[in-house]
């Protein structure tokens, strides 16, 4: 029996351990060590309904979900959501809608997180 490569991600991410937390890529696991000292809660890959459960002439749709990759809470007040980026392909069309109607529907706007691979810094902007 041959010896099983790990797998890249869809966007050549490789993924990291870090506390015994899998994270997508180097660059998620670069925020969660800048994060993970806060006082504040912090939660990942939280799921939040965007889209509810519908039916259309008998078809069911199911719910559509946006899961960004960091959310802060000030007690249990949702206050940050982030998304870290390693690099431009990873904002698609598909992942901007959804972070659209995140904002719609919970009246908060996100954080892109975009990570310098070379200098292992972090750029924040809201969307």
């Amino acid at each position: 029996m041959g010896i099983r490569k790990r797998r890249r991600g869809k966007y050549n991410a490789q993924p990291v351990v870090i506390d015994g937390i899998r994270f997508a890529s180097k660059a998620e696991g670069a925020y969660y060590m800048l994060i993970r000292n806060r006082s504040q809660k912090v939660t990942i890959q939280e799921s939040f309904e965007i889209l509810s459960a519908f039916k259309i002439n008998g078809k069911r749709y199911s719910a559509r979900k946006y899961t960004p990759d960091f959310c802060m809470y000030d007690g249990d007040q949702l206050v940050k959501v982030v998304d870290v980026k390693g690099g431009n392909a990873t904002m698609t069309t598909d992942a901007r809608l959804r972070m659209l109607l995140f904002m719609i529907s919970y009246k908060m706007p996100i954080t892109i997180a975009r990570y310098d691979y070379r200098t292992g810094l972090f750029t924040e902007e809201q969307l």
